[in-house]
């Protein structure tokens, strides 16, 4: 929880009235030159560093609602889980599978049960689980690209921030405005 930045820092709002900064989203370069990638990468690798627990609660939470507007995948998932616990109780336990006052056991075997549950469980997978898991995870990858990409480091005033193991100025300017340092200062 040490990364985890409050919202006005996160969102770059100042002031008591909760406006976003004019300069607290912008591209990290103007126009496209040799040093343009570079400052990209310099930008996303500060910003990950910086940011990394409020990204983990965005994936965390865009996964969350996704999962509340897929109920259908809930319920499957719970019907599997509970037809699993039972499964494990029944062959934990050794208890007889009667019906009408006849063993179903003998036919009925642990080994075909658990492979029709895996059957089952890979089904529900495929057809409940599997778009809803990529829906959440191009959500919050987009979205934690763009915040990463856009929010320029030097409009937060904290110090330093650990990227690669070194330890880097969160304020560094990696922007193209004109007011680049030569990378010779030496930080204390």
């Amino acid at each position: 929880m040490e990364t985890m930045r409050s919202l006005p820092v996160f969102f770059g709002i100042t002031g008591p009235s909760f406006c976003l900064a004019p300069d607290a989203f912008n591209p990290p370069s103007s126009h496209f030159d040799k040093n343009t990638s570079e400052k990209f990468k310099r930008r996303i690798d500060l910003n990950f560093s910086f940011f990394i627990t409020n990204y983990a609660a965005i994936t965390a939470g865009t996964s969350f609602i996704v999962i509340l507007l897929h109920p259908k995948m809930v319920i499957y998932c719970g019907v599997l889980y509970i037809l699993w616990k039972i499964h494990s109780i029944i062959a934990k336990e050794s208890i007889l599978l009667v019906f009408m006052n006849q063993n179903i056991g003998k036919y009925l075997t642990i080994e075909i049960r658990t492979r029709a549950l895996y059957l089952m469980t890979i089904w529900v997978v495929v057809v409940y689980c599997l778009q809803p898991v990529f829906t959440a995870l191009t959500l919050s990858l987009l979205m934690v690209l763009v915040h990463a990409v856009m929010r320029d480091p030097k409009q937060v005033e904290n110090g330093f921030v650990s990227v690669g193991g070194k330890m880097r100025s969160y304020r560094e300017n990696d922007s193209d405005d004109g007011n680049e340092s030569s990378g010779s200062e030496v930080m204390v």
